[in-house]
């Protein structure tokens, strides 16, 4: 039944195809490997959700602040300081550009789980630098508008556009947080035919109006995907889990698959679908934490002591979390079009019609003639 939908927890892998159609209109899965299937339930909220503070400058000064002038600096010693920058320029600066896990490989499963093309407009909720934007609007020809919540990273990221010719058109950035800006109707209700989120949610206390506003975003009929963390199946995080998720990572709203479900229900969504990224993302995380602490001659030299001290500091808090209790998500579905409530309003007035037991027939012979009848209800 329409305007219900079940959590398929599915386990994700690298290749690509050999799977059936997805129901929902625009979405097109990558290949998966199913692990079980649970029906949500009414499950209450993370006990430590409401601790968090909605700016942590931690999380700012560990994760963002660095960003733009190591950006400058790579650029500059690729001799691309001025003039043009290509896509490929861009993302070979890796996770300075990307700043979610598996880099552009996670971009183009959204293309394709999407279906997105040239003829769609993409609200990407967190869009950091505009990596990801890019990318994707580069290779699918579809617009984006990013919405990014630290001003300096959004202003920088439209200058980068600005340089890789043909995208400024379709590419845009906006400064703000996505609750407020859709309560002051800075970002128009219906206006989306897809939102995408990779690794931000998890930032945001107040998920009930997180989802809310990604709701009245979506175009009746629009589809989504969002990745972002979540409690491995039956795990409890432990006390310095929840201290370095909240203290370190800032994150806030870390919660089971089911939990996230029964939200994005809430919230009006359906056709939800949970595809588990744990394995994968705890190798990358891994991997991410030993190359950087391979670089450190290089980092400190481009990026001073300080950043890389820092740096491999968080990685190796993001790397122990994943060994232990944390997991990865990769979550889809849609908003229900209308379309389909037509399609249910109308069978509720058939059924009342059929109910009433009456009807007209109509004969064409050479004239009209025309009959009205009376039946019983289920002759």
């Amino acid at each position: 039944m329409w305007g219900r939908s079940w959590c398929v927890l599915r386990q994700g892998v690298n290749a690509r195809g050999g799977h059936p159609a997805a129901p929902a209109r625009g979405l097109r899965p990558v290949a998966t490997q199913v692990v079980g299937t649970t029906r949500p339930s009414s499950l209450p909220p993370p006990k430590w959700s409401q601790e968090a503070k909605s700016d942590r400058g931690g999380m700012t000064e560990a994760m963002y602040n660095w960003r733009v002038a190591a950006v400058k600096n790579a650029l500059r010693d690729m001799g691309k300081e001025t003039g043009d920058l290509s896509i490929g320029d861009l993302t070979a600066l890796g996770h300075l550009d990307q700043y979610h896990y598996l880099g552009v490989e996670a971009n183009d499963h959204v293309i394709d789980i999407l279906g997105l093309d040239e003829s769609v407009h993409v609200l990407d909720v967190g869009s950091g630098i505009g990596g990801p934007a890019r990318y994707i609007a580069s290779r699918s020809g579809c617009s984006i508008t990013g919405v990014e919540l630290q001003e300096d990273i959004c202003l920088f990221g439209s200058a980068l556009t600005a340089r890789v010719p043909g995208l400024a058109d379709r590419v845009k950035f906006k400064v703000g947080d996505i609750i407020s800006m859709s309560r002051e109707g800075r970002i128009a209700k219906a206006s989306f035919d897809h939102f995408m989120s990779l690794l931000v949610f998890l930032h945001i206390p107040d998920r009930p109006a997180l989802l809310a506003s990604c709701f009245d975003a979506l175009k009746p009929g629009g589809t989504f995907v969002i990745e972002d963390f979540v409690a491995k199946p039956g795990a409890a995080f432990t006390e310095r889990e929840r201290a370095d998720l909240l203290d370190v990572v800032s994150a806030p709203n870390v919660s089971t698959p089911e939990r996230y479900v029964a939200d994005l229900e809430a919230a009006g969504f359906v056709d939800i679908e949970v595809v588990d990224l744990s394995a994968t993302w705890r190798k990358w995380t891994k991997a991410r934490h030993d190359l950087y602490a391979e670089s450190r001659e290089e980092t400190v030299r481009t990026q001073g002591q300080a950043i890389f001290d820092s740096r491999v500091k968080f990685y190796k808090v993001i790397d122990n979390l994943f060994a232990g209790n944390l997991g990865g998500s990769r979550i889809t579905g849609r908003r229900p079009s209308n379309l389909e409530s037509r399609l249910l309003a109308g069978r509720r007035e058939e059924r009342q019609d059929t109910s009433a037991g009456g009807g007209v027939v109509n004969v064409v012979e050479g004239k009209t003639r025309q009959r009205v009848f009376r039946h019983e209800v289920g002759n």
